[in-house]
């Protein structure tokens, strides 16, 4: 390699951005030459720029096209970019997804036990690095896969701040039933407050429901 691989980091979230950022650019290997909030940007870019060698894509983004949608579109229209999606949301699906899409790499940022650099060192020499499976979390006492998607979106519904009443409206349930739910979630968590259960899911990036998984999201 007679230059550094010019790289793109995409998310939302300055921080993490940054904590990328900061174990890319002491090596010699790569070149960060942008940082972005939003998916819709890196395309902008590559459109204004040229390819990147690599972009490091997170998947839910607070506005607009989500990382996994923005990924398959530059993968379509930039084959030969590699693209490693990174995310700290637990969730298998979207392994599956970024596969489908032709996706090289698949990161968790929180749970993976190799660092961001391994994964870029191995994607750009050639391989597909994959987890096995979406890392095993707990929300309490409760194991975060044996969640089901009815239980998830309840949890993702929420975390936004919405009340029983409402959250049935959202899924056609009685507001009862939804009780019931939150009940048994709580029980067999062994997290007794709405507010607390809300706020271990979200953390955990366990709380993601039908609703908002790829796709869901559009540019305003």
């Amino acid at each position: 390699m007679n230059r550094p691989y010019k790289v793109i980091v995409v998310d939302d979230e300055m921080i993490s951005r940054g904590y990328m950022e900061m174990f890319i650019k002491p090596s010699v290997n790569y070149e960060v030459v942008a940082s972005l909030p939003f998916a819709k940007d890196a395309i902008k870019w590559c459109s204004e720029h040229g390819r990147p060698d690599v972009i490091i894509m997170d998947v839910m983004m607070s506005k607009g096209e989500d990382g996994l949608t923005a990924a398959e579109k530059l993968k379509a229209k930039y084959p030969d970019t590699k693209i490693i999606i990174a995310t700290s949301m637990a969730d298998a699906d979207w392994i599956e997804k970024a596969r489908e899409a032709g996706i090289e790499s698949f990161w968790f940022k929180t749970f993976s036990e190799m660092s961001l650099l391994e994964v870029m060192d191995r994607t750009m020499s050639g391989e597909l690095v994959y987890p096995e499976s979406a890392p095993d979390v707990n929300l309490g006492r409760l194991q975060a896969s044996k969640l089901t998607k009815q239980q998830r979106s309840i949890l993702r519904f929420l975390t936004e701040g919405l009340s029983n009443k409402e959250i049935g409206e959202r899924i056609f349930l009685s507001s009862n039933t939804v009780k019931d739910y939150l009940d048994d979630l709580m029980a067999k968590s062994d997290i007794h407050s709405r507010t607390a259960l809300a706020a271990k899911a979200s953390r955990l990036g366990i709380a993601v429901s039908d609703i908002d998984r790829i796709g869901g999201k559009q540019d305003d």
